[in-house]
């Protein structure tokens, strides 16, 4: 009974790290094109996570609710902060601030 329980619970971390690797590579790519469609830098070819929560999809359903940082440039010479906001699988949000004001971009897909 316990290596089932030990099996069970070991599934469902390979499957939440699993899960977390796959919207963290979406958070990338799309912020990456974002960035890209607009004419800046995406910096350091990286997010990170800094915020995590459980919550519903815009169906009903069950999905993590994932909030990541990363950092842009208009110009190449100066870094600004941005943050990726991730439902499940989908990109709903993208907001970049900008000295010049905060930029929010919403459902990125």
């Amino acid at each position: 009974m316990n290596e089932i329980i030990f099996l069970a619970l070991l599934g469902l971390v390979i499957w939440f790290w699993q899960d977390t690797l796959r919207a963290r590579e979406l958070a990338i790519k799309r912020t990456r094109r974002y960035c890209q469609d607009i004419n800046y830098q995406f910096l350091d070819e990286s997010v990170a996570m800094i915020s995590l929560k459980p919550g519903r999809d815009l169906s009903g359903n069950f999905a993590f609710h994932r909030y990541y940082h990363f950092e842009f440039s208009p110009d190449g010479r100066n870094r600004f902060s941005g943050t990726s906001y991730v439902i499940g699988h989908h990109l709903q949000s993208i907001q970049l601030d900008h000295p010049d004001g905060i930029i929010i971009e919403g459902k990125i897909d």
